[in-house]
C-alpha cells in the first residue's frame, strides 16, 4: 500500500473510509441495452469514500455502438471486462455485474481468477458451463426475443423492449433514450469456461430485486441463496436499481466490501 499524509487520511476518516478501503478496486459491469453511463451515479457515490472504481461499456453498445452487431457476441465482452483486468493489473478487486452482466463477468473472473477477491450478482444471470443467457430464461422469452431481432434488422440484435415491466415509467422518461439494441450473439451465445476447474470461484453474493416478478431472477436466487460459498441479499425494488436506487446499490457495494474486508495491495 502506498504511503499516505495525515491529511489524506484524516479527510478518509471523516468521510467514513476506512485505510484499507481507499483505493480497493471495484468494476461495475452493465446489463443488456446499456452502457458504463448506467454506472453513473452509483460509481460517483463509491469514488467519493474512496474505491478505486471502473464502469466500462461494452462492445457495441452506448458510445461503442459504431461496432455492427454482427461482430460482437458474449465472448466480445468477456474480452472487454477481462482486458480491463489485465492491462489495468488489477489485484484483490471486486466485480459487481448486473442482469445480463453476470455472464459477463462469469466469463471474465474464469479468464482472470488470480484478479478478483468477490463477485456480486446483482439480480444478474448467474451461468453454468455451457449455458447462455437463451438457455436460463427459457424457450418463451428466448423465442420472443429471437423474433423481435428479426423484425428489428434481420436477426442481428434485440432492440430494448418498449415498455419494460422490470423499471418505473419515470425511469423510461429520464433515460429510455440512451439505450441501444443488443447484439444477439451476447445473447445467444453460452459461456463456456478456459480453466481446468471452472468451479472454483471467489466468494460470491447475490442480491434478488423482489419487485420485479415474474422474472427469471428468482430461480436462480432461490437455488444460490443456501449454497456454499454465497451470501444473500434482497431489494425491495425493480430491475434496473442502478440507474433508480443507486445509493442504495452503492451501499451494499461498500457494506459486502467491509464484511469480505478485501484489502488493497
Amino acid at each position: 500500500m502506498f504511503p499516505k499524509s495525515n491529511q489524506d487520511n484524516g479527510d478518509r476518516e471523516s468521510a467514513g473510509t476506512s485505510e484499507w478501503e481507499a483505493g480497493l478496486a471495484i468494476v461495475l459491469v452493465h446489463g443488456a441495452w446499456s452502457g458504463g453511463w448506467s454506472w453513473k451515479e452509483a460509481a460517483r457515490l463509491l469514488r467519493q469514500r474512496g474505491y478505486d472504481v471502473y464502469a466500462p461499456t461494452q462492445t457495441g453498445l452506448a458510445e461503442r455502438a459504431h461496432v455492427p452487431p454482427e461482430l460482437v457476441n458474449l465472448t466480445t465482452h468477456i474480452k472487454d471486462i477481462a482486458s480491463l483486468l489485465r492491462y489495468e493489473n488489477l489485484r484483490d478487486a471486486l466485480i459487481v455485474g448486473h442482469s445480463y452482466g453476470g455472464m459477463v463477468m462469469t466469463g471474465a473472473v474464469d479468464r482472470e481468477r488470480p484478479r478478483i477477491k468477490g463477485m456480486i450478482y446483482l439480480d444478474a444471470f448467474v451461468p453454468a458451463n455451457g449455458q447462455s443467457l437463451f438457455d436460463i430464461s427459457g424457450p418463451e422469452r428466448a423465442a420472443g426475443m429471437r423474433a423481435s431481432a428479426d423484425r428489428y434488422d434481420g436477426g442481428k440484435s434485440v432492440p430494448r423492449p418498449a415498455t419494460p415491466g422490470n423499471s418505473a415509467p419515470d425511469s423510461e422518461a429520464r433515460f429510455g433514450a440512451l439505450f441501444t439494441a443488443q447484439p444477439i450473439g451476447c445473447l445467444s451465445e453460452a459461456y463456456i469456461s478456459v480453466r481446468s476447474d471452472p468451479e472454483d470461484w471467489p466468494q460470491r453474493h447475490y442480491v434478488l430485486c423482489k419487485a420485479y416478478d415474474p422474472s427469471p431472477f428468482h430461480a436462480i436466487a432461490a437455488r444460490v441463496k443456501t449454497s456454499p460459498g454465497w451470501t444473500y441479499g434482497e431489494f425491495d425494488a425493480l430491475h434496473d436499481v442502478p440507474r433508480t436506487h443507486p445509493a442504495l446499490v452503492a451501499d451494499m457495494i461498500a457494506d459486502v466490501a467491509k464484511k469480505w474486508k478485501i484489502p488493497y495491495q
